[in-house]
């Protein structure tokens, strides 16, 4: 009788952020026909469901602390991963991020080592020497290191010099049943009595951090409210930016129709509820939330950053593609980047005309709602997971 895999899932926690989730889901997908252990460094507040054998290794990471004792926490997850791997016979370590990737290369070991970097790496951690050298590295010791996007693939592999053959892009997936049948249950009271004070709603969700560039959304329903149209804005998050986008909402009088309730663990009650999902961020790898906000049948509008949004949005264009203009793309509404926060008062404007084009034009709105499954299905878990089994047993 063949043996059935032993696959371990390595990430740092399970509080937020959209790679921890990958991880969680991936565990929780892989279960099905592979025995299955979920290790985090800190499983401290977790709100993602993951596979049912969960491990906590009990080192979270350093707030404060000097390089050697960062050093000492790091080695201390290598050995503790280490044992584990001995003790329940892993073949296969999938890892997620740069500091897991780390530590599953320095725990050794004879198992297959899969690494999974999930955002833009130039734009991520920037193009010096030592982060070349850490890519590389990872490359080198890896038997494949994942992307979550085209651009990504490429970046690792042009810029960096990742070696090609260890590169591949594979997407991320969604569990679109798990979505579809959890955007039914109720929200919090509070949460419904915001959508019932406003006509319409605009839904973001992402970590309350610089590079989601949130304030716009809030400049965006300005906008919109000193136009006349009652709509209300929900972000979805927690992060190190609240106390400025609560202060920025002040700025613009728009307090009371800015809603932002933290760490939600159903997203997709909000996106089911929701008028349109807005991404405005500065880069992403690939946006699971875009994918999501499809499946619950949310029709989307995002600036065209570096990657993700146009393969998620446009997949018959080529990636390298930057929109000029509004681009009515084929699962949703594209709308040119900005650099800098507040920067580009002209492209702000278009990213409003489409929010507002896509709440209250009802041809615009009636084809994107339209296409909204058909949009999601591509990245849908039966799909993506066979291109897992591949790489799992090859």
């Amino acid at each position: 009788m063949k043996k059935t895999k032993h696959i371990a899932v390595l990430v740092q926690n399970l509080r937020n952020g959209g790679a921890e989730r990958m991880a969680a889901n991936l565990s929780l997908a892989l279960e099905q026909e592979y025995k299955v252990t979920m290790i985090v460094f800190d499983a401290a507040g977790a709100i993602y469901p993951c596979c049912t054998n969960l491990i906590d290794l009990k080192v979270p990471p350093l707030v404060e602390g000097s390089s050697v004792q960062r050093v000492f926490n790091t080695l201390q997850r290598v050995r503790k991963l280490r044992y584990l791997k001995r003790k329940l016979s892993i073949d296969t370590t999938i890892s997620h991020m740069d500091g897991a990737n780390l530590v599953n290369l320095l725990s050794g070991m004879k198992d297959k080592k899969i690494t999974v970097y999930h955002s833009m790496p130039s734009k991520e951690s920037g193009t010096g020497l030592v982060h070349k050298c850490f890519h590389r590295l990872i490359g080198a010791g890896s038997y494949r290191y994942l992307t979550v996007s085209k651009p990504a693939e490429a970046d690792m592999r042009d810029t960096f010099g990742v070696a090609g053959e260890k590169v591949q892009c594979l997407y991320n997936f969604v569990d679109l049943s798990n979505a579809r049948e959890r955007m039914g249950e109720a929200l919090d009271p509070q949460a419904q009595a915001f959508y019932d004070q406003h006509k319409k709603i605009m839904v973001h969700a992402g970590r309350l951090i610089s590079l989601k560039a949130q304030s716009r959304l809030i400049r965006v329903l300005a906008r919109m409210r000193k136009e006349g149209k009652d709509v209300g804005l929900v972000i979805l998050g927690e992060g190190e930016e609240r106390q400025k986008l609560t202060e920025c909402a002040k700025e613009y009088g728009v307090t009371e129709h800015v809603y932002m309730p933290g760490e939600i663990k159903n997203p997709f009650a909000y996106f089911k509820r929701s008028h349109v999902f807005v991404l405005c961020s500065e880069y992403e790898g690939l946006p699971m939330v875009l994918i999501e906000a499809l499946a619950c049948g949310c029709p989307v509008v995002s600036v065209d950053m570096v990657s993700g949004a146009r393969e998620i949005l446009a997949p018959d264009t080529e990636v390298g593609k930057k929109a000029s203009a509004i681009e009515y793309a084929k699962y949703g509404i594209l709308t040119p980047q900005y650099a800098a926060d507040g920067a580009d008062d002209k492209n702000e404007q278009l990213l409003t005309q489409a929010v507002t084009e896509m709440i209250y034009e009802e041809r615009i709105r009636s084809r994107y709602l339209q296409s909204c499954a058909e949009g999601a299905e591509r990245f849908s878990k039966d799909q993506i997971l066979e291109q897992w089994r591949e790489l799992i047993e090859e």
